[in-house]
């Protein structure tokens, strides 16, 4: 099997050393071929066989959660064109009946196309040894979106018992991006739903992982939302992340119009103003909102200040 680069060792790793053997090659490379597995945890037949395909069930440890209609129609067709070309692989469960190692794409679209069997290679293998066989396959699979990636990491060290360091080690990762597929399974469904759906890119929800605090989870999203509708690259939204700059502004309230006055009100402010007619300040009454008013006088200098006292009788 070709390895995605930067994947290392892949399953020759995961599955350890000792005594190796090969699968043979009988009808060309095959996207579901695996060398070096050790004896005596599998072994295969040396060609592939012609099997019924309602002899095949899927494998209910399947990492792959979605399977995209537009690629699944595509292979239908080139099928149905072409027939399978490349076998998948199988391991015997029970007298007549097979379960899916590696390839349910192309069994689901041989069953689309109405095949009643398919090429494949079996294999005998351990419940664990499959669970290994399919999670690695698919996480080498450049097509797997990364929530895929980061419930294939989790399940492998769930079922398998391994700790970060080791499955970082056996699918030949640093730990850190193994860190960070797994952060991913902690990012709210919104925004999860945004990254399966290719609208945030790994770059973006590796960002938004790392937000912390009380509100993460609304944080995380109205970011998320932010950088969807405004088109923001990676680093301009680690800047937002950064620079705080996307919480909301406080709004600006305008200043509430002054409260009307009361009949009693204007005529006193009436009566105040001809007392100080004479002067050169100037008087006002506000209401307030919460009950009462205030009285506003206002005077040009001392000599002013000493003439409306005397007018009020208070100097």
């Amino acid at each position: 099997m070709a390895k995605t680069k930067g994947l290392g060792r892949g399953l020759d790793a995961l599955l350890g050393g000792g005594d190796f053997s090969t699968v043979s090659k009988t009808n060309g490379p095959h996207p579901d071929e695996v060398r070096h597995f050790p004896k005596p945890a599998v072994t295969t037949t040396a060609n592939a066989q012609n099997i019924a395909i309602a002899d095949i069930e899927a494998n209910p440890n399947q990492p792959r959660r979605a399977f995209e209609e537009k690629g699944l129609k595509e292979l239908a067709e080139s099928i149905e064109v072409h027939g399978i070309i490349q076998p998948i692989t199988l391991r015997k469960i029970r007298a007549s009946k097979y379960q899916i190692i590696s390839g349910e794409r192309r069994f689901r679209a041989a069953q689309r196309v109405g095949l009643t069997s398919l090429p494949a290679y079996v294999r005998e293998a351990n419940d664990r040894t499959l669970l290994e066989m399919a999670l690695v396959e698919n996480i080498q699979r450049e097509d797997l979106n990364p929530l895929e990636v980061g419930l294939s990491f989790q399940h492998l060290m769930e079922e398998c018992g391994l700790t970060q360091e080791v499955l970082a080690q056996r699918v030949g990762k640093a730990r850190s991006t193994v860190t960070h597929f797994l952060r991913l399974l902690d990012l709210p469904d919104a925004v999860q739903r945004m990254l399966r759906e290719k609208v945030l890119s790994m770059g973006h929800a590796k960002v938004l992982s790392g937000v912390k605090g009380n509100d993460a989870p609304y944080t995380q999203v109205a970011l998320a939302e932010k950088a969807s509708a405004e088109q923001l690259s990676v680093r301009a939204l680690e800047q937002l992340v950064k620079d705080g700059g996307w919480r909301p502004q406080a709004k600006k309230h305008a200043p509430a119009a002054p409260l009307q006055l009361r009949e009693d009100e204007e005529q006193a402010l009436h009566m105040l103003r001809l007392r100080l007619k004479s002067t050169q300040a100037s008087l006002s009454i506000q209401r307030l909102p919460k009950g009462g008013g205030q009285v506003t006088l206002k005077y040009g200098d001392l000599n002013d200040l000493e003439a409306v006292l005397r007018k009020l009788g208070l100097h």
